[in-house]
């Protein structure tokens, strides 16, 4: 099993990086150059891509090396693989070889196949210039270190690599993270999400190349042996691997994959919250996060009112509107992409992604016998859903409707109350957690209707100053949003009385 690091390098920046005075400094020996071309195969059906497996052959200095890869687990820009390879005689794959190395019993069967053996082909080809190095940590551990610049090519479609990889084969994974911001202080960095195959794969489908797409969150998956600081890892890498797969999107200016980034964020955000008193964020974690999330705000804001708020609005065709606020959501958008390509964000996910793949809370190598995170997860969570639940019911018990700073905070807390249900939903009974979730959706559902309501107002006021159409419809638009809010507000009773003092937490 590898631990991987994968970063984009600006190409103009990839002679800068090789000759970097920290790579020598800490560099166990002189860097070894390759010259690496990787000709990747599977079936016409890609029977090996959809089984998760990739199969390359590798030509380098004369040699041929086989080598199967299944996909990264979702852990956020941290890839974490099984890898097996073996020399062969010449440049065809027999991928029979490796069978007897893969454990999955499903996997290796599949490598023995006759029928898969028969059908391969080859489907595209990278060809890279590797710079490789043996870096010596601040902890003692070694690192591989790989400065990759080539191109792969799928017919008559190709893509440029210019990227680092840092590799770990065993130790503390928060080492990677940490080479990776003293580089980007010098050179500025951003997180490559994708393997070579998965890309390769991408160009032979040109409308996936084109199109990206959200990502709703993976189920999370809690075993029940697991502790509690195990699951607090399996969640927050959860909550971070959906926030960074959405970046593509966003780029593309994806309004889906806008509001599912910004999910995964604030999931990140409630887990950190719920475990405040057991996990201590430093300082920079808790910051970027909160940076981050003001600044993805404004652009889903104006999404939000001309997709969806504008709509529900009677007696008003909002065509002029509608295009005044598209083009304030264009303006952030643009805002947006520049922020996300800028060195700070690519600071912030490494700095967040070191604290918790490096588990920075823990004082020494292990944990206190007695503290909560080394007890077993399915006993030591409900403390905290508790918690959630009680937080809830005292914003509930407390409710005007008519306040819209109350309702924001009690659609807040249903939130981390539903967040907390399903990301430990594998350790609770089905029968009570399903339902909990369900009336959770159904209110923040109700609530968040009534926070667009107030959101639009405050962007509605500034649309104002505009031509005198529009300054007329968001005036008709802010009053019929007025109305609405307090007719709706007077009726969530019902919704607030089917989760005040519910507990799953036992």
């Amino acid at each position: 099993m590898e631990t991987e690091l994968k970063l984009k390098v600006p190409a103009d920046e990839l002679e800068r990086l090789r000759r970097h005075p920290m790579l020598a400094g800490r560099a166990l020996g002189d860097p070894v150059e390759h010259h690496l071309v990787d000709t990747y195969y599977d079936t016409p059906e890609r029977a090996l891509w959809q089984a998760g497996l990739s199969l390359r052959v590798r030509a380098d200095g004369g040699r041929w090396i086989q080598t199967v890869k299944t996909a990264h687990e979702a852990s956020g820009s941290l890839h974490r693989r099984g890898e097996w390879e073996c020399e062969l005689p010449d440049a065809h794959p027999q991928p029979g070889l490796l069978a007897g190395q893969v454990k999955p019993s499903a996997l290796a069967e599949l490598l023995r196949s006759a029928a898969v053996a028969a059908d391969l082909a080859p489907l595209f080809q990278n060809t890279t210039h590797r710079t490789a190095w043996r870096i010596a940590s601040a902890e003692g551990q070694e690192l591989a270190c790989a400065l990759d610049a080539g191109s792969i090519a799928a017919g008559d479609r190709q893509a440029s690599v210019a990227e680092l990889e840092l590799e770990l084969k065993e130790g503390d994974p928060a080492q990677l993270f940490q080479l990776a911001l003293d580089l980007h202080h010098a050179v500025p960095l951003q997180l490559a999400l994708d393997s070579k195959a998965a890309r390769g794969y991408a160009l032979l489908d040109a409308a996936q190349a084109q199109v990206q797409r959200a990502h709703k969150a993976a189920p999370v998956r809690l075993r029940g042996k697991m502790t509690l600081e195990q699951a607090f890892l399996a969640i927050g890498a959860n909550c971070l691997a959906q926030l960074e797969s959405n970046v593509p999107g966003v780029l593309e200016r994806d309004v889906e994959s806008l509001h599912q980034m910004r999910v995964g964020l604030r999931r990140l955000r409630a887990l950190v919250a719920m475990f405040e008193k057991l996990v201590q964020a430093p300082a920079a974690v808790r910051e970027g996060l909160d940076w981050l999330s003001g600044e993805l705000g404004a652009a889903r804001d104006w999404d939000v009112l001309a997709g969806s708020t504008l709509e529900r609005i009677a007696g008003l065709d909002p065509a002029s509107l509608r295009q005044a606020a598209e083009t304030k959501a264009e303006a952030h958008h643009r805002q947006l992409a520049q922020t996300l390509r800028a060195p700070h964000f690519t600071q912030v996910l490494l700095q967040v992604g070191g604290w918790l793949h490096g588990r920075a809370w823990r004082a020494g190598d292990g944990l206190p016998k007695d503290s909560p995170l080394a007890a077993p997860a399915g006993r030591a969570m409900r403390p905290l859903l508790r918690k959630a639940e009680k937080r809830l019911d005292k914003r509930i018990a407390g409710l005007d409707p008519a306040d819209a700073e109350a309702r924001h905070r009690t659609r807040i807390a249903a939130k981390k109350a539903r967040y907390a249900a399903e990301c430990f939903q594998d350790l609770l009974p089905a029968r009570r957690v399903k339902p909990y979730a369900g009336r959770l959706s159904k209110l923040q559902d109700k609530l968040g209707v009534l926070n667009d309501y107030a959101v639009a107002d405050r962007l509605l006021d500034e649309l104002k100053g505009s031509n005198a159409q529009v300054a007329r419809q968001a005036a008709y638009a802010r009053g019929f949003l007025a109305a609405s809010t307090a007719a709706q507000s007077a009726r969530l009773g019902k919704a607030l009385a089917s989760v005040a003092g519910r507990r799953i937490s036992g």
